[in-house]
């Protein structure tokens, strides 16, 4: 075996296996192994005759992975993009429905859910039955407030408003009655809406009670065959 060098060439002489002397496959380790000798060779000279070609060599190769690994993600992006675009462009008629948030029968106004009865009870019953559907007497602590529990249709409705003996008047959430908001009329000790305001009675009097309770957080209701079609 020998080699010879002129300039910055190298030629290594290598005898290849007689067809007869070895097996099929040490043949073609043997082709392997002298093309990565020559390989490494090549990279060898390179990096020891002209140390800034191989630097320079080593920085593209680097310079065009990075830049292919960059066109990847971008293309990655924009396709998930696109993709959630299509998602929520979906026609009108296909997009989930708002489920009402209050509960069937009650009335949303203004946040809140009013229930209002069409039998009659005492104040201290009308508010035992608005506490067993997690309620209670509406509530209308402004001018607002109580715009919204008439929208609802109260009128001579029990509210839950009251007053012990001797005592000023407060809401059933125990928050003080503001009198600068609306007067309430009459010198029962239970309140109820008029067509015109607030009036009092006894609270033993029967007469129909509106309740009240915060609107609860919106729920969307999606088709069902919708939805099995995306499964």
């Amino acid at each position: 075996m020998g080699s010879t060098v002129t300039g910055n060439t190298s030629v290594r002489e290598k005898t290849f296996p007689r067809p007869g002397s070895s097996s099929a496959v040490d043949s073609h380790l043997s082709i392997v192994e002298l093309a990565k000798e020559a390989v490494d060779e090549d990279t060898a000279m390179l990096k020891e005759n002209n140390p800034s070609g191989f630097k320079m060599q080593r920085f593209l190769v680097w310079t065009i992975l990075i830049i292919f690994l960059i066109a990847i993600g971008g293309l990655g992006a924009t396709i998930f993009v696109f993709t959630r675009a299509s998602g929520t462009n979906e026609p009108a008629d296909q997009r989930p429905s708002i489920v009402p948030c209050c509960p069937p029968g009650w009335i949303a106004s203004l946040g809140n859910c009013y229930y209002l009865s069409e039998e009659e009870k005492s104040w201290d019953l009308s508010q035992d039955h608005c506490f067993s559907h997690g309620a209670s007497l509406a509530v209308a602590s402004s001018l607002e407030a109580l715009a919204a529990v008439h929208r609802a249709g109260a009128s001579n409705h029990w509210i839950g408003l009251r007053r012990d003996p001797g005592q000023s008047w407060r809401w059933v959430n125990g928050a003080e009655f503001n009198h600068s908001s609306f007067e309430v009329h009459g010198g029962g000790s239970c309140a109820y809406l008029t067509a015109s305001g607030v009036d009092s009675a006894k609270c033993s009097t029967e007469r129909r009670w509106v309740c009240g309770k915060v609107v609860e957080p919106a729920r969307r209701q999606t088709d069902p065959n919708e939805r099995a079609l995306r499964y």
